[in-house]
């Protein structure tokens, strides 16, 4: 921190009036380090976990979903799915990934991902052995629409998928929180020059919403069949990201007619606030009443601290914070964007009819924020930057993950919410993701993610103060729920809080390339310690140190258990090494006169990796014979979650 390098009080801020005092709640050289792991949580705080559609869903192809930007992007054969004849689709069975995605991920796709859409049971049983209670997903609407276009027909397969996920997760005492758009774009709303997407200009070049009536035909459908048990609706995930790094800094779409920083992502941007307020009106006029149900939008912002008390530096990060975050917020809270972006970026800012910003002020019914990491902003007057904030990152002494662009300070979501808290009048607030990744090729490598834990310590260490300095922060969702596909860096970054056994091999449709390709059938996942850190706060609603919590071993697999129908099985427990072993499971014989209940014939094995069971039930009745059949061990019980729902308790008669 440089308290003075050489500036003045009378320093000019550019853009600003008046020029903006350095944030708080920690004034400069001030920042707490973290020795002290404690702080309460309201009873009513919703501690959740999160992912989206096209990173962990697969089944790219099945039960009618059409094509999407990122099929496209990864280069996935999309030939003859629904939408994928856009004017620059892979013409052939041979598709090329694009330039942009990491090279070493190049290959990689969201073809099979997790295979969430085959494993939904099983990763629903995943999460109900851990106690959560709030999970957020979003609705990929190639699956509902496959071309994106209303004209084309709705997908009733997509519409019952979504229904029995759903459903499930109620009956597991799960609160779904859905996101509409989470950067999937159906593809056959993209085919440049007739189809613009997001992109579409009118002849003037301004902003004409070419698929807002798609868009509102989607949220329409979403909201009629699911808003009965629905109630958190998110328009859109980080339109900042969709628009920007979808843009011009390769994720998809990344292409050239759209490349040009200074003018397309904020046709895109100002599109999309349309569609957003669009989507509330209808939300609010014809569903809300009777279904009760509240929504809002999330953006994503990094903290820009100022690197020194000088104004100079403390308006180059407010200029960040408002040319970034307020880009999106200030519309859906004041009606249109921060003034000083009006004045410095001049025409490259669409404008908003007056209809269209009395429709814009409150809509949301929360705020909603994606907060990872951030670092140091300075001044600097010889490059604008693409944003036009004249400010310098930098990043000394701020720990690294294994994502390149993220570095964090858990003091830096602190400041942020209460920059929040300050600008846009006291709102609640839900923060919807926050994650660290690490690398890790083994779950034994992964599993003991003190780094990960350590990060979620310190920010929730400044949550809880922020609570009890009045700022209304009502949420927290951790991201995420276990590893998935991470956009243009495949399967190389891991955010999950839980290990992902991807069982990587080969996947035909996908192209060729380093990056690695999960297979369907045999996958399994596996908490980490974070996950179960994250558990016992979000349990006893205490911060505790990052080090106190570790997940169980193997060794509480061994014993007896009592199933749903009073039979007993033995598991023991064998070789174990490194957290894993194998098991072999017979079925204690019942005493009473009456076998046909229990079935005891012959016994069957499974492998154990931490609190993961996975059986082998080919050679008896139990569980129809299943040859893969996943259980999760739920420490608040002492039982088995098996994949279908079935519980074994531990025996403790």
């Amino acid at each position: 921190m440089k308290e003075d390098r050489g500036c003045k009080k009378d320093d000019p801020c550019l853009g600003f009036d008046v020029c903006p005092e350095y944030p708080m709640p920690y004034g400069p050289g001030e920042w707490p380090e973290y020795t002290d792991y404690s702080g309460d949580f309201p009873e009513d705080f919703a501690w959740g976990m999160g992912t989206a559609a096209y990173q962990i869903e697969g089944a790219y192809k099945e039960d009618g979903r059409g094509a999407t930007i990122w099929d496209t992007h990864t280069g996935a054969d999309t030939i003859g799915m629904p939408g994928a004849d856009c004017s620059y689709c892979c013409p052939n069975s041979t598709c090329k990934p694009s330039e942009f995605m990491n090279p070493l991920a190049r290959g990689s796709t969201g073809n099979i991902a997790c295979d969430h859409y085959h494993l939904f049971e099983a990763d629903i049983q995943f999460m109900k052995s851990q106690g959560l209670k709030h999970y957020r997903f979003s609705i990929a609407w190639s699956r509902i629409y496959p071309t994106g276009k209303r004209a084309d027909g709705v997908n009733q397969k997509g519409i019952d998928w979504y229904n029995r996920f759903i459903d499930a997760l109620v009956r597991a005492d799960i609160t779904p929180w859905v996101t509409l758009y989470h950067w999937d774009l159906p593809q056959g709303l993209l085919s440049p020059p007739e189809m613009q997407g997001w992109w579409s200009v009118d002849d003037d070049g301004h902003p004409n919403g070419q698929i807002l009536d798609e868009f509102l035909a989607f949220a329409n459908t979403c909201f009629s069949e699911f808003g009965d048990r629905v109630k958190y609706w998110l328009t859109f995930n980080e339109p900042w990201s969709s628009t920007v790094l979808g843009g011009g800094w390769g994720h998809a779409p990344s292409l050239d007619e759209y490349s040009d920083m200074t003018v397309w992502p904020y046709i895109a941007g100002h599109n999309i606030l349309i569609a957003h307020a669009k989507a509330v009106e209808l939300y609010r006029k014809t569903y809300q009443p009777r279904q009760k149900g509240k929504i809002g939008m999330s953006n994503n912002q990094d903290w820009p601290e100022p690197k020194s008390n000088c104004t100079k530096d403390v308006a180059a990060a407010e200029r960040q914070l408002l040319f970034m975050l307020g880009w999106f917020s200030h519309p859906v809270f004041f009606g249109d964007y921060p003034e000083v972006m009006r004045k410095m970026y001049g025409t490259r800012l669409p404008n908003f009819t007056n209809a269209e910003q009395k429709l814009l002020k409150g809509s949301v019914d929360f705020f909603g924020l994606n907060q990872y990491g951030g670092g140091w902003v300075e001044y600097n007057p010889e490059e604008p930057g693409f944003d036009w904030s004249y400010a310098k990152g930098s990043d000394d002494g701020f720990k690294h993950a294994e994502s390149g662009w993220l570095k964090a300070k858990g003091w830096g979501l602190s400041k942020l919410l209460h920059w929040i808290d300050r600008t846009y009048n006291h709102p609640p607030i839900y923060v919807f993701e926050g994650g660290w990744s690490t690398d890790a090729d083994t779950v034994q490598e992964a599993v003991n993610d003190y780094d990960r834990a350590e990060y979620y310590a310190n920010r929730t260490v400044e949550m809880s103060k922020v609570i009890e300095n009045g700022v209304d922060l009502r949420g927290y969702f951790a991201w995420s729920l276990y590893d998935n596909f991470e956009w243009a860096s495949g399967y190389l970054e891991r955010f999950g809080t839980s290990w992902t056994e991807f069982n990587f091999g080969d996947d035909p449709d996908s192209p060729e390339g380093p990056g690695l390709k999960p297979t369907a059938g045999k996958q399994w996942r596996q908490r980490k310690d974070s996950s179960c850190w994250l558990e016992e706060v979000r349990t006893h609603g205490k911060v505790v140190a990052p080090d106190r919590v570790q997940c169980v071993t193997v060794d509480v697999f061994g014993g007896q258990f009592l199933d749903q129908s009073d039979c007993l099985h033995h598991i023991a427990v064998k070789d174990i090494t490194n957290g894993t072993a194998s098991a072999v499971m017979t079925v204690i014989p019942p005493t009473t006169s009456d076998t046909s209940v229990c079935n005891s014939a012959g016994s069957s094995s499974a492998k154990l990796s931490g609190g993961t069971i996975v059986a082998d039930f080919s050679g008896t009745q139990v569980f129809q014979g299943a040859n893969f059949f996943v259980g999760y061990w739920n420490r608040m019980s002492n039982a088995i979650n098996w994949q279908d729902g079935s519980v074994w308790r531990a025996n403790t008669r």
